[in-house]
């Protein structure tokens, strides 16, 4: 079956690096907390969005290669390939940032996922041209369904539950703690999404 993967928070692990980048620029007192929500929440705080939306430009962009695989991902990837599922990675994702300094965001991406091979090499999960950057989230909802994914991976549950999402695809959300507002199916790793897998073959 197609099974489609988002990129940003799925895939890609960004946990403290918006911390260690706006703490490098001056921007962050050292204080504030490393989750991308608390540094957003401070900007916030501060009456700051702007400062938020450059520091997500930055981080996206240039400091991309600061972020790592979340553990598990690779491998998990691999034996969905092994076992004969097709992978897709669709992403929303602006090609360049509103504020600041124009970085191709969705050349950076795919240059992080060629450099941690999940994309370009002769053992990589996934084809080249089966990645998708998506300027808007409709978009991205649009090409889950012209991709026929029977199943499809995110971190946000307003992705799952939009009003376009495919009737015949089943959401998975990626999280850590299982969100209050998602009732539906939920991994916490990647190294649950074999059980998770075959719980629904079953």
């Amino acid at each position: 079956m197609i099974i489609g993967i988002d990129f940003d928070n799925t895939i890609a692990d960004y946990t403290g690096v918006f911390y260690r980048v706006g703490c490098a620029l001056g921007w962050l007192p050292e204080s504030v907390g490393q989750s991308k929500n608390e540094v957003k929440q401070y900007f916030i705080s501060q009456d700051n969005e702007a400062r938020w939306t450059e520091l997500q430009g930055i981080v996206y962009g240039k400091e991309i290669t600061q972020a790592r695989p979340y553990p598990g991902a690779f491998d998990a990837m691999q034996r969905l390939q092994a076992q004969g599922h097709q992978l897709a990675i669709v992403s929303h994702k602006t090609k360049y940032p509103i504020i600041g300094e124009r970085v191709d965001f969705h050349e950076a991406a795919t240059q992080w996922l060629i450099s941690h091979k999940f994309i370009g090499s002769i053992d990589a999960p996934v084809c080249s041209d089966a990645v998708f950057f998506n300027e808007t989230k409709e978009q991205k909802i649009a090409r889950i369904a012209q991709l026929d994914c029977a199943v499809f991976i995110d971190d946000l549950p307003s992705i799952l539950t939009h009003s376009d999402f495919p009737a015949q695809c089943q959401g998975v959300l990626f999280a850590p703690d299982k969100h209050p507002n998602y009732d539906g199916a939920h991994i916490n790793q990647w190294q649950a999404l074999d059980a998770w897998l075959c719980s629904q073959s079953n």
